[in-house]
């Protein structure tokens, strides 16, 4: 009886898991059915297959919207964000979790601060800054705050992986010969690989998505990145349907690799620092 209840309960959940991954994975291939289409075909047959296959929409969306141009500087961008953001989190991590001086716990404390202050709420002394450092429509001006915003959320997960590393681990390559910096390079690096693969994801996708920073300190369309490009793109051909469609392909696709590619190491990363070692 009991193994019957077991068995309608896990079917159940399943169905329900089925459910919903259709509900969310439909939307991103109507999306990719729909971007081969022309305006004409997309209403009269939105939800079925494209009777032709043409990249017309493609590269109209390239070469009209210039959303070839803003692709790349999304890359630009967000590969120089997360890789500094990145790398300055995890030495910050390590040093508040592992080098025990007066001050961590409060700078640790500061860090988690800032995953409480919105990024609207800094527009105006950023743009005084910037203005002042004449760095104004240049890409600084938008890697900078993308990586402070960054750090709060990073080293919070970083913090939490780290301290369940066995100190001795540390501590036997220092009596090897190891100095701090190679104990972190050789040893902590390689460990935390799932964390920090978590912290790169959930920073790509918040740089790749941002429509704020880029709209208020730069002003040159060629320097965009994709978001304020599509923005553009949807403002000036708002009839262009299939154009528009297959613009947001281009958005969705490097989010949806990276989560295939890397989900394992995200759930394992998210659940590293629950129990100490």
């Amino acid at each position: 009886m009991k193994k019957n209840k077991t068995s309608i309960g896990t079917k159940l959940t399943f169905i329900i898991l089925i459910i919903f991954s259709i509900l969310c994975i439909y939307p991103i291939i109507w999306l990719l059915l729909n971007s081969f289409k022309d305006n004409s075909e997309i209403f009269t047959n939105p939800w079925g297959l494209p009777k032709v296959i043409s990249f017309v929409n493609y590269e109209r969306a390239i070469v009209v919207g210039n959303v070839g141009i803003n692709f790349l500087n999304s890359v630009f961008i967000t590969v120089v964000s997360v890789f500094v953001a990145v790398l300055l989190s995890c030495m910050a991590s390590y040093g508040i979790v592992r080098m025990k001086w007066r001050m961590s716990r409060l700078l640790y404390f500061l860090f988690l601060i800032g995953m409480s202050i919105p990024s609207y709420s800094a527009i105006v002394p950023l743009f005084n800054m910037f203005n002042k450092m004449g760095i104004i429509n240049k890409y600084p001006a938008i890697i900078i705050p993308h990586i402070a915003f960054a750090l709060p959320i990073s080293i919070f997960i970083l913090s939490g992986f780290f301290s369940s590393i066995l100190k001795e681990m540390e501590e036997a390559a220092i009596i090897d010969g190891c100095s701090i910096i190679g104990v972190f390079f050789r040893i902590i690096i390689p460990i935390s690989i799932s964390s920090i693969v978590t912290v790169t994801v959930i920073n790509f996708i918040n740089i790749w998505n941002d429509l704020l920073f880029p709209q208020i300190f730069l002003s040159d369309i060629n320097m965009m990145p994709l978001p304020v490009g599509l923005t553009a793109f949807s403002d000036l051909y708002s009839t262009d349907y299939s154009g528009m469609i297959a613009a947001v392909i281009f958005t969705i696709i490097p989010t949806i690799v990276a989560y295939i590619f890397l989900h394992n190491k995200i759930m394992d990363g998210m659940t590293a620092g629950a129990v100490k070692g």
